[in-house]
Formats: C-alpha cells, sequence, structure tokens
C-alpha cells in the first residue's frame, strides 16, 4: 500500500516512518512532506493510497490538504498530539486519528482498518465499466418487448421497421416480425447514429441491408429481404448522400 508521511517536524516524521517500517510491512512510504504545499502536490503527482497527516502545520492545516486532494480519495489517518481535532477529523472521513506518541499496536490497527475498505477509486472505475458495458450492450442491441419480457436483437439483424398506426413492426434477418406498441420515431432516434435511415414516415432501413437504389419520383430501396420500400421525394437526397455519396 502506497503512502505518503505529511509532518512539517522532521524527528516525528522521521519516528513515524520508522514505526511504520517496523509495524506495518504492506505500507511502502513513497514520500515524507514537511509542509502542507508541498504534500498536496506529491499526492497529487503521486496518487498514494493513503496519507499520514499531521493537523497543525505553517501556512495551512490538514483539513486544508484533505479539501485540496479530495479529487483523489486518499485514506487519510490523522497524527498529532492534539486531541481537540478528534471530531473534525471524523467529519471529513479520516479513517483513524492517533495521537502522539504513536502506539504501535494503535498504529497497527489503523492500518488493517484502512485495509479492510474498500478501494474507493477501483471501486469508482468498476462501476464506471459495468456502466459503459451496459450502455455499450444496448447500444448494440434493441429491446424488443414481448408478452414474456424482451427479446435483445443484434442492430445488424434488424432489416428495416414499419410503422403501422402506434405500432412498429421489426423485420429480422432471420424471417423473424416483430411488433411493438412503440412509434417509428421512437426507434429513428435510437437507431439514426447506428446506421439506419427513415427512407419514409412508415419506413427505416438498415443501410446495410439495401441490395439496389432505384431511381424515381423518390425512389425505391430493394432489401435483403426481398422488401421494396418506398423512398420520399423530401428524403431522397439525404439518402443518396449517405448512400452513394451523391450531393
Amino acid at each position: 500500500m502506497r503512502a505518503i508521511i505529511i509532518d512539517d517536524e522532521k524527528r516525528s516524521a522521521d519516528n513515524l516512518r520508522i514505526l511504520i517500517s517496523e509495524n506495518c510491512p504492506d505500507v511502502e512510504i513513497i514520500s515524507i512532506c514537511h509542509e502542507a504545499k508541498e504534500g498536496i502536490e506529491e499526492i497529487r503527482r503521486m496518487k498514494p493510497k493513503l496519507i499520514f497527516l499531521d493537523i497543525q502545520m505553517p501556512f495551512a492545516d490538514g483539513f486544508s490538504v484533505v479539501e485540496a486532494v479530495k479529487e483523489v480519495k486518499p485514506f487519510v489517518i490523522f497524527t498529532t498530539a492534539f486531541s481537540e481535532y478528534a471530531v473534525k477529523a471524523f467529519r471529513v472521513e479520516a479513517c483513524d486519528y492517533l495521537l502522539k506518541p504513536i502506539d504501535p499496536a494503535e498504529l497497527r490497527a489503523a492500518v488493517e482498518r484502512v485495509k479492510e475498505k474498500p478501494n474507493e477509486n477501483d471501486e469508482l472505475l468498476k462501476r464506471i465499466e459495468a456502466i459503459e458495458n451496459g450502455l455499450r450492450i444496448r447500444n448494440s442491441k434493441l429491446a424488443i418487448q414481448g408478452v414474456e419480457g424482451y427479446s435483445l436483437v443484434d442492430h445488424a439483424e434488424v432489416i428495416r421497421l414499419e410503422a403501422s398506426s402506434n405500432y412498429t413492426h421489426i423485420f429480422c434477418k432471420n424471417g423473424k416480425k416483430h411488433t411493438v406498441a412503440k412509434l417509428l420515431k421512437d426507434f429513428e432516434e435510437q437507431l439514426g447514429n447506428e446506421g439506419f435511415f427513415r427512407t419514409h414516415s412508415s419506413h427505416l432501413v438498415n443501410l446495410a441491408h439495401v441490395t439496389k437504389y432505384q431511381r424515381g419520383d423518390g425512389g425505391y430501396l430493394f432489401m435483403s429481404d426481398g422488401a421494396q420500400i418506398e423512398v420520399s421525394r423530401s428524403r431522397k437526397k439525404d439518402l443518396l448522400k449517405v448512400l452513394l455519396g451523391e450531393e
């Protein structure tokens, strides 16, 4: 466990380093700082898991250090000769509060409490990863509601969607047709950036399944399932720009 000691008294910091090396073999002291400003810079640069932090220091106290590095989220063990700061220390979510001269048994117990706590940075990364994975899965599949639940269909498997009043028919590569009580415009919002194109008020197509474009007033698209889909005049220019690169 990487740790930093911040204490303006050099002898006190050295004594603590020795105590830690003798009693807490899992703790690696990567830096010792004797000023709050220096400590803040080292924490931001080295991102330790734990800091041993004195409270009364020139120019800025230990609580100012905690506030300045809250984005790093290190665990904090306050080390001080003054007992009156204990309540405030725990209000800033310190892991422990050790009074000088520090008792080795209390030091070991404090470090063990830190080790038992989840690493908040790791937990945050795990939560972010889970959210990203969930979004990735959701964004690559179409959730189709049925009587018994939802079917998840890969976007690539969907050939086209067709509006029918307040319903939408979804035609898939495997020949299945799903009908859901959802407007076509809702699917357009979801699939518009996924290679689908609204050719008509009634049609949303997967451009990957277009086999032919037939010119006309608006024209027609022929799909891989044999369907012939009308293209409205107002959508023709945009379609040809996407499909054929025409301006």
